[in-house]
C-alpha cells in the first residue's frame, strides 16, 4: 500500500473537468479514512488566475519545488503533499509533488488497494446515534433515483427498513429531462447502445448489400438532413423513447413491489434529519429520516465560452426532434466519441474538436487506434483546439466562430 501523506494540497481552476474529478475523487478518500488524510482545495475563478499564480515568472509556484517535474506542469490539476493544511499555498512546506490528474487518480488507486498483507487502510463507521426506535418518516432516504439510488432502496427494504428514493431531474439548459432510472437508462448507455445498434447495421448494409444483389436507394447517405434517405432520425428518436419510458414505468412498479415510496421531487437538507421536498409544480413539504444516502450522480458541463448556451449536451441528443445534422463534438473523452460514432454511422457529418488527446487516461495503443479507425468510417478530427465562440446563424445553424 503507497504510504499516505497527512496533507494533500490540489490546485486548479473551477470550470476544468479534470481538476473537479480529481478534487472529487480526493475529497471522497478523505472522507472514508478521515484520520489518515486530509485534503486543501485551491481553487481558481478562471484559467488566466490559476497559470498566473502556477507558471508566470521565476516566483511562481512550480518553480519553488525540488521536483524537476513540477517545473514543466501548466495544466490543472497541480496536486502536492505538505505537512500544513494551510488554506493558501505555502512554498515553504512542501513535502512531495504528486503531478496532475491521470498522476491523482492513480494514487488514489494504490491507496485503496489492499497489501499482500492485508493492513491496508480501514474504514470506520462514525457513531451517528441511530436506533431502531426513533420518530422520523423513514429509516432512510435515498436521494437519486439512478442505479445506485434504486439498489440501495431495494436492498434496505428487503432487509426491513422503510424506505423513500427521492429522484427529480432539473431540465437541461436546452429543457430536456427525464423519469426514474438515472443517466445509464434515460440519457447513457441504454439509449447510445441503441443508437449503436441502428448505426452498426446501417453501415453493414451499406457495406455488404451489392454483394447479396439488394439495392441501396440513390441519395441514401446523407444521414436523413435531405429527406431522402434510408435513415429516419424522428423514428429511431420515438422507438428509443418508447423503450425507455417502459423502462421507467418498470424501476416504478418494482418500488412499490418492494414497498419502497417514490417520490418525483427535488430534495433539499434543513438539518441532519428533515428535507425539504420541493415537486415540479414548486409545492414543498417535509420529510423525516434517521439516515439518508446521496447517489445523485452527475451532469455534463456547459461551454464556458461566448455562446456556448447555444450548444448541446449528451443529456439531450436522445431526444432531439428532428436530425442534428452536421455536427461538432466537443471533447474527445468516451462519450464525445460515442455520440460521434453512432451519429457518422447514421450517414451524419461529424467532427470531434481534441483539445490534447484521444481518451485521455486510457491505454495509449487502443486510443490510437480507436482514433484511426472512426477516421477511417468518417469521423474528422480537428486537434489542439477548444471553441471560443459559437454563433447562431440567419438559418439556425450553429456555427464554431472560431478556435
Amino acid at each position: 500500500m503507497a504510504a499516505a501523506p497527512s496533507v494533500i494540497h490540489i490546485a486548479g481552476w473551477s470550470s476544468c473537468g479534470f481538476y473537479r474529478r480529481a478534487a472529487n475523487v480526493l475529497s471522497s478518500v478523505a472522507v472514508l479514512f478521515p484520520t489518515r488524510i486530509k485534503v486543501v482545495d485551491h481553487e481558481f475563478s478562471d484559467r488566466t488566475s490559476y497559470r498566473a499564480w502556477l507558471v508566470d515568472g521565476s516566483a511562481s509556484f512550480r518553480a519553488q519545488m525540488q521536483d524537476t517535474r513540477a517545473h514543466s506542469h501548466t495544466s490543472s490539476p497541480f496536486v502536492w503533499f505538505s505537512n500544513e493544511a494551510s488554506a493558501e499555498p505555502d512554498p515553504s512546506d512542501i513535502v512531495s509533488f504528486l503531478g496532475g490528474h491521470d498522476d491523482t487518480l492513480s494514487w488514489c488507486r494504490s491507496f485503496l488497494t489492499p497489501s499482500s498483507d492485508n493492513e491496508g487502510p480501514t474504514a470506520n463507521m462514525v457513531d451517528d446515534g441511530f436506533t431502531a426506535e426513533h420518530s422520523y418518516d423513514y429509516d432512510l432516504v435515498v436521494i437519486g433515483g439512478g442505479s445506485g439510488g434504486m439498489a440501495t432502496a431495494k436492498a434496505a427494504a428487503d432487509l426491513g427498513a422503510k424506505v423513500a428514493c427521492m429522484d427529480f431531474v432539473k431540465p437541461s439548459p436546452q429543457g430536456t429531462s427525464w423519469g426514474l432510472g438515472g443517466t445509464c437508462v434515460n440519457v447513457g448507455c441504454i439509449p447510445k447502445k441503441l443508437m449503436h445498434a441502428g448505426a452498426l447495421l446501417r453501415e453493414s448494409i451499406h457495406a455488404d448489400a451489392e454483394a447479396f444483389g439488394l439495392q441501396i436507394p440513390s441519395g441514401s447517405s446523407d444521414g436523413g438532413t435531405n429527406g431522402n434517405s434510408d435513415f429516419k432520425w424522428e423514428q429511431l428518436r420515438e422507438n428509443v423513447q418508447n423503450y425507455i419510458r417502459s423502462l421507467n414505468f418498470k424501476y416504478r412498479v418494482a418500488f412499490r413491489e418492494k414497498n419502497v415510496t417514490y417520490m418525483n421531487k427535488l430534495a433539499k437538507f434543513k438539518d441532519a434529519h428533515t428535507i425539504e421536498a420541493t415537486d415540479k409544480k414548486g409545492r414543498t413539504s417535509e420529510v423525516t429520516a434517521a439516515r439518508f444516502i446521496i447517489a445523485v450522480g452527475g451532469r455534463p458541463s456547459p461551454l464556458t465560452c461566448e455562446g456556448g448556451e447555444l450548444a448541446i449536451s449528451s443529456d439531450d441528443i436522445f431526444a432531439l426532434e428532428s436530425n442534428p445534422g452536421k455536427t461538432l463534438c466537443v471533447g474527445a473523452s468516451y462519450i464525445s466519441l460515442e455520440c460521434a460514432g453512432f451519429l457518422a454511422g447514421f450517414g451524419i457529418d461529424v467532427t470531434v474538436a481534441v483539445r490534447s488527446i484521444l481518451l485521455r487516461g486510457f491505454d495509449r495503443e487502443c486510443a490510437d487506434k480507436i482514433g484511426a479507425f472512426m477516421e477511417d468510417h468518417g469521423v474528422k478530427f480537428k486537434r489542439g483546439v477548444v471553441p471560443k465562440k459559437l454563433v447562431k446563424m440567419d438559418d439556425g445553424k450553429i456555427q464554431d466562430g472560431r478556435w
